[in-house]
Parts: C-alpha cells; structure tokens; sequence
C-alpha cells in the first residue's frame, strides 16, 4: 500500500521556501545539538507499561489539554533512532501501545515504537497532514485538496493493515485533525470548508453543521463539542444531538483547538487574547492580553497554561497572571507538557523549557533536505512523549525518537 510520490502541493512548496532561513535560536537560548547522518536505530525505545489511550491523537486526549501522563529528557539528548517514511506537511505523532502513528502530505504512517521501522503505509487522499485518532483498532485521519475525483473528509483506518474501512464528509476538504471518544468522532473545518460533523465509530453521519472556513479541531469534555468558529466565536455543541448549547463572542477569529481543563474553555485568537470560558455555557471566566497573535492551541498542566504566540511562548496561570514570556520562541508548535516540563518544536529545533519559570533544559536540531527544488525542513506539528522519550516528526518527512544521552 506505498503511495507514488506525488508533485509536491503548492502550499507546502511555499510554507517550505518561506521557512527556508529558519534556524535554531540564539541569544538567551542554549546551545543545539544536530542529528546524526545515519538512519540505522542507535538504541530501542522501551515499550513496556505504554498506557492505551493517553497519547491516542491530537494533544493526547479528546480535551487536548496536552498534559501527557510520563515523564521526558531533562537533559541533552540523543537520537534513539530516525526513519524518513516520507516528507512534506506532517503530524504530531500519537503512540498506542507499541505502535506510532504519523502523517504526512496525504499518506498515513505505522511505525514500531521500540525501533521506527515502517510497518505499513495507507494512501489516503492527494494531501493532508492532520494529527491521527486511534481508538479501539481504527485510525481516524482527514485529507483535503482532493478535488471531485480524489477523496478528501474523514478516513477510517484499520490498524492492523492500513486497509480504509469508511469515508465520511468527502464533499468536503477538512485540514483539522479529528477528535475521537468513546461514543463518536468529530471533525472540524478547513481549506475552503464550512462543514463540521459528528459520526458514530461505524461511520454513521451523526450530525452536521456550518461554521467559518478554517473551523478549528474540536475539543471534547462530557459530552460537550468545542469549535473555534473560525471567526470571532466559539461555539459549544451536544456531542450526542448536535444541538447548539452556546456562543461565546471573541475579538478575533479563532482557529486554534479550544483546550478544556478544570470545567474552562481556554482559546486564543487571532487578535492576541487568551479567553478562559465557562464549558457550562460559555460566559467569560477571564481574558489575558498577549503579546502576538494565537494560532496554536495551548497545553495546561496543574493550573498553568503554555500559549504559543507570534511574539513569544507564554505561562499564563489561572488568575490571568503571565509568570513568565520567552520572546525569542515565535514560531512554537503547539507544546506538550510531561512531568515539570514543556516540549515544542520551534522552526528546525525541538525545546524542553522548565514548566516553572521557562528555562531551557536542552534543544535538539532536526536535520534539512532537499527534494527537487526545495529545501525541507522544520517542525510544524507537536511533539510527544513516550517512556522517557521525544518522538516528533519534520517536515523534511523524519520521524525522531529523542531520549536522554
């Protein structure tokens, strides 16, 4: 099931030659350590006590809180090992029991935790780099830029072989990874796209409505769907029904995944503001000016939010305070938190700053690479942790697993 290599898409083309001067940070961040050349596995990632569902898809749970229950690297690292299963616009990588999953551009990856090595590959549109939802032995992953003849929407993947068993909202283009709990699975917006949906795991339309282009993934908590609307709301939904239960107003648009923690909403916006809501009905809990725009969605842990902006990576408690800003880090990942530390990738390099006041405790430069005419390179999803290890993905089309030297 190895997919042809296809003409490289456009807007990949151009977020790759746009992000070709990127580079590790410098100043008051550390030192960075580059990769090896080779590709052969240095060391196994154990496997051993891998829990089943904490890091299943996108920000590890249904409310992507990006809390992660493990521990990671706290010091310099080494690569365990490195596979290049494919390239161009990838996934944040989601491990289930002995097994990772990854996009990229379109093309689903299995992977063995303990080694990398590739075990299946499924075709499942002409592009998409949407974070998979695995639960109960399927994979669920969106595609888009498919056009009438090629699929796009929502594909469901069966684990073992990497065979699609169904399809569902194929009229649209969707480039928001999918939620997925025990009762259903729930997929936003994208390119082009108004449609969200609800489907049962057999792949049942439950319901659908229309939002803003670009509507974020959706986040999930008791039986309660939360949209970024795209535009300058986010809206609540019943999981089982479909029916409205709020619209909370914001002052600008909002396509980053809400996160949900401790009966909060928590969402930036476009315009540069954090907004806390109540996930009963929406009412405003509090609002945090930031120093650039949100397009990430945040990771919280023990009351404190990570938001990547712009301008600068973000502590923001839950009183609205800011403990600490690090202004060099503007092109951050959406962060991952384990133990007392964040991880996110940020251009070429991979940082672990300290959860308590935003120190650096190691950064790791992923490699570049050219295909054709472009150079690719860059983390543009986020990582996970896994048993005291770092698996990210670049979009040079590398899979890394990060652990401690």
């Amino acid at each position: 099931m190895n997919r042809r290599a296809p003409r490289i898409p456009r807007r990949s083309a151009l977020a790759a030659l746009a992000s070709g001067g990127i580079a590790g940070v410098a100043g008051c961040l550390g030192s960075v350590g580059e990769n090896p050349t080779t590709s052969e596995p240095n060391r196994e990632v154990p496997t051993t006590g891998t829990a089943e569902r904490s890091r299943s898809q996108f920000q590890g749970s249904p409310a992507h809180t990006g809390r992660l229950d493990a521990a990671g690297p706290t010091d310099d690292v080494e690569v365990f090992w490195r596979r290049t299963p494919y390239r161009y616009d990838h996934s944040q990588p989601v491990v289930v029991g002995d097994r990772v999953y990854v996009s990229f551009a379109g093309n689903l990856v299995r992977l063995d935790l303990a080694t990398g090595e590739r075990r299946w590959t499924a075709d499942v549109g002409h592009d998409g780099s949407s974070t998979p939802a695995v639960r109960d032995g399927t994979a669920y992953v969106t595609v888009w830029n498919g056009g009438a003849d090629a699929d796009r929407g929502l594909a469901a993947v069966d684990v073992e072989d990497g065979r699609v068993t169904w399809r569902g909202v194929t009229d649209a283009d969707v480039t928001t990874s999918p939620a997925v709990t025990a009762d259903g699975v729930f997929v936003g917006g994208g390119f082009e796209t108004t449609t969200i949906a609800a489907f049962d795991h057999d792949g049942t339309e439950r319901w659908r409505h229309d939002l803003a282009e670009y509507a974020s993934t959706p986040a999930v908590a008791d039986g309660t769907v939360v949209y970024g609307a795209g535009a300058p709301r986010v809206v609540a939904y019943d999981a089982a029904s479909g029916d409205r239960q709020w619209t909370a107003d914001v002052d600008g648009d909002a396509t980053a995944s809400p996160t949900v923690s401790d009966d909060r909403v928590l969402v930036g916006t476009r315009a540069g503001t954090l907004y806390a809501l109540d996930v009963a009905d929406g009412s405003e809990v509090l609002t945090v000016d930031l120093p650039g725009s949100v397009r990430r969605s945040v990771a919280v842990a023990d009351g404190r939010a990570i938001v990547p902006t712009e301008e600068g990576l973000v502590a923001v408690d839950g009183d609205g305070s800011r403990p600490w800003t690090v202004d060099a880090i503007t092109a951050a990942t959406a962060p991952v938190i384990a133990g007392d530390v964040a991880y996110l990738g940020d251009g070429r390099t991979v940082r672990a700053l300290a959860l308590d006041d935003g120190t650096e405790r190691w950064a790791f430069r992923t490699r570049e690479r050219s295909y054709t005419d472009v150079l690719l390179q860059g983390v543009r999803a986020a990582p996970t942790v896994v048993n005291g290890v770092v698996l990210v993905a670049t979009q040079a089309g590398d899979v890394y697993a990060l652990g401690e030297a």
